[in-house]
This record gives C-alpha cells, sequence and structure tokens, in this order.
C-alpha cells in the first residue's frame, strides 16, 4: 500500500530511452527527461524520486517537476537491457550476467561480473521482493 501522502497524481512512462510525466487524470504531458540512455528504461518510483535504469545509466528525476537530481554510469562491461530490484538502502541492477549493486542515492557499492558463467537474462529476488528476467524480444 502507497502511503496516503504520497504524490500520485503523475503517471510516468518511458520509451525511446526518454521518461516522461504523465497527468494521470488528463493525459497531459507534465514533463519530460532525455532519459539514461537509449532503449529500454526500467522504472521504480517512491519517496517523490523517479529511478530510471537504462543500459549504461542510473537516473535519479524528481518525480513532481522531471528535474534530474543524479544520473550515474552503470558499473560493468556488458550494455543490455538491465532490470532492478529496489530494497531498503539498496539498488540491485542485472544485465547480461552482471549484477550491481548501488545505494538509493546512486552512489556504487559492490559488482559481481559472475566471471566464466557466461552471459544471459536475469532474475533477483530477495524474500517478499522479486525481479524475473525480461528480454526485449
Amino acid at each position: 500500500r502507497q502511503p496516503a501522502d504520497e504524490d500520485r497524481s503523475i503517471l510516468v512512462t518511458a520509451f525511446n530511452g526518454k521518461v516522461f510525466g504523465v497527468d494521470r487524470a488528463t493525459g497531459q504531458v507534465r514533463w519530460k527527461f532525455p532519459g539514461p540512455s537509449n532503449g529500454e528504461v526500467e522504472l521504480a518510483v517512491g519517496s517523490g524520486v523517479v529511478v530510471a535504469c537504462a543500459a549504461k545509466q542510473l537516473a535519479f528525476i524528481e518525480y513532481a517537476t522531471g528535474r534530474p537530481l543524479r544520473v550515474v554510469d552503470l558499473v560493468g562491461d556488458f550494455p543490455a537491457r538491465t532490470i532492478m530490484l529496489i530494497d531498503g538502502a539498496q539498488i540491485f541492477v542485472a544485465r547480461a550476467g552482471e549484477i550491481g549493486c548501488y545505494s538509493t542515492g546512486g552512489d556504487w557499492l559492490w559488482a559481481q561480473p559472475f566471471k566464466g558463467e557466461g552471459m544471459g537474462d536475469m532474475s533477483l529476488a530477495l524474500s517478499g521482493n522479486t525481479r524475473q528476467a525480461d528480454r526485449a524480444n
């Protein structure tokens, strides 16, 4: 459940590497963010911040205005479609057989490249919080 006082007036959507804030009552675009990079963008929203993750970057965007708060380059060797799992103060980003862990402020914490295991679609799970593998095609 969402806290009663959390603003939910903006529907956030992403395509072609751009992120949009759309007024959910009228359908009008309230803001546009150029996007962290071209291609697919994984989204999460909470506490007044949109987290947008793409193949090469992780962006933090102010929910109400679309103002960029921080954009960081992802650690790892294989830019590909990402999945993201946010839990507590950590953001886990998985792509092509690699996991990166960041703070909710965007600081890099650690990486696990699974050396010698190959590349592939990934899933992430903690108890009660799961993201299944996703494929662009």
